[in-house]
């Protein structure tokens, strides 16, 4: 009876600690995490900052983008003001064409934690739109898990919209959402621009047809309510004392937290439990992320039918693929360990809007709330058009989630 007592008394402390961490996050302000890095800052330590995002975080579209794109002009503010206060700067701009936050959270590890980050500047409103509802709100929120929980990093998120008048479509809704729940400041352009009288007319901001990269009137408008953001918090830094440290214990997700722990495999850590006609590596070598560096290759095939199988686990399962109009397509399916194949998924490798460039994506074979084992197919399609015939499907790697450190 007493070892009973004991245990129960146990689990109610147990239990009163992790609620206790719970209130303490959700009492936590939105700015507290970058009055953490300001700090570091105005104490004159060293930080680290990257921006995190597609080609508008690359600067596509300004010219030069090293000097005019938003990341460059954020950075060169931070530079300033590392400079005035004798702390070193190290700036990663992580911008790769195409990255939309299901992408993300396979180059979060790589990218972020592996550089010890301070702050990240997440960029995603736009390229999300393109990704299935429901993906894009457990990548999104994914990614910030990954970032944040068991870190003091910090995040400001920076919702960018397209060029269209009426729409202006972008994912800031959903993003706004997730990021109010964790408290996370943002940053909205088209918030910012409208506050300001300028009507919804962002044709200042793009050059000719573009309709999703600005020009350099645009990355100054963006960089201008970054830099703005980013003034008021440290104008208002209190004391060191008054800043509390952040709550690393992050609350339970909206959504679900499968891809706060991801496993990206490629052809360096998995190898194929089948193969009939493709080969390792060969994919595109995109010139933004070999600039970023851990370039990261998967299999590719031109022979019509050839498929490739692997054994991965996890409680959701995609595949991510490079997209041009050099490529042709490919399907992908899962056996489940029930034996039973699910219905085949189109990979289009082929995007005739892509011309003469790479983009990335990603499709989910499978989406469950148990972690289990699945063999991935995946299968060059055995027709194509006479124009693809003879060019490359391929495939960058598999993002397998949901599989949680000393899972028992």
């Amino acid at each position: 009876m007493k070892k009973i007592i004991l245990t129960i008394a146990a689990f109610f402390m147990l239990a009163g600690n992790f609620f206790a961490a719970g209130d303490n996050y959700m009492a936590e302000k939105e700015e507290v995490r970058i009055q953490n890095v300001m700090a570091k800052i105005r104490r004159g330590e060293s930080v680290t900052i990257a921006s995190l995002g597609g080609s508008i975080t690359t600067g596509y579209s300004s010219n030069p983008l090293s000097v005019n794109s938003w990341s460059s002009k954020t950075e060169a503010w931070f530079k300033k003001l590392c400079a005035e206060n004798g702390s070193k700067l190290t700036f990663l701009n992580e911008g790769v064409s195409g990255t939309d936050s299901a992408f993300a959270v396979a180059r979060i590890q790589d990218h972020i934690i592996a550089n010890k980050v301070d702050l990240v500047i997440l960029e995603f409103a736009v390229n999300d739109q393109w990704l299935g509802a429901e993906t894009r709100k457990r990548t999104y929120e994914g990614a910030i898990r990954q970032i944040m929980n068991n870190s003091e990093t910090a995040i400001l998120a920076l919702f960018i919209n397209t060029r269209e008048n009426e729409s202006l479509p972008s994912q800031q809704a959903e993003q706004q959402k997730i990021c109010e729940y964790y408290h996370i400041p943002f940053v909205s352009w088209k918030d910012s621009v409208l506050k300001n009288g300028k009507k919804s007319d962002f044709n200042a901001f793009y050059d000719g047809s573009e309709t999703v990269h600005p020009n350099n009137a645009g990355h100054a408008s963006i960089a201008s309510f970054i830099i703005e953001k980013l003034e008021g918090i440290w104008n208002n830094l209190p004391q060191d004392k008054a800043i509390p440290s952040p709550v690393k214990v992050l609350p339970s997700p909206l959504t679900d937290d499968a891809f706060e722990f991801v496993t990206y495999y490629h052809k360096d850590n998995i190898t194929p439990a089948s193969n009939s006609g493709w080969t390792a590596g060969g994919t595109p070598r995109h010139d933004d992320w070999i600039k970023r560096g851990n370039v990261r290759e998967g299999w590719q095939t031109k022979e019509a039918g050839a498929e490739i199988t692997f054994e991965v686990e996890g409680s959701t399962i995609g595949v991510t693929y490079a997209e041009s109009d050099m490529f042709r397509n490919a399907v992908a399916w899962v056996t489940g360990p029930d034996g039973i194949d699910s219905q085949k998924v189109p990979l289009n490798c082929y995007q005739i809007y892509r011309s003469g460039y790479y983009g990335w994506a990603y499709k989910e074979l499978v989406h469950s709330d148990k972690v289990e084992k699945y063999t991935v197919h995946i299968q060059c399609s055995k027709r194509a058009a006479a124009d693809r015939a003879g060019k490359f499907c391929n495939i960058t790697g598999i993002i397998a989630a949901g599989v949680k450190p000393n899972r028992e």
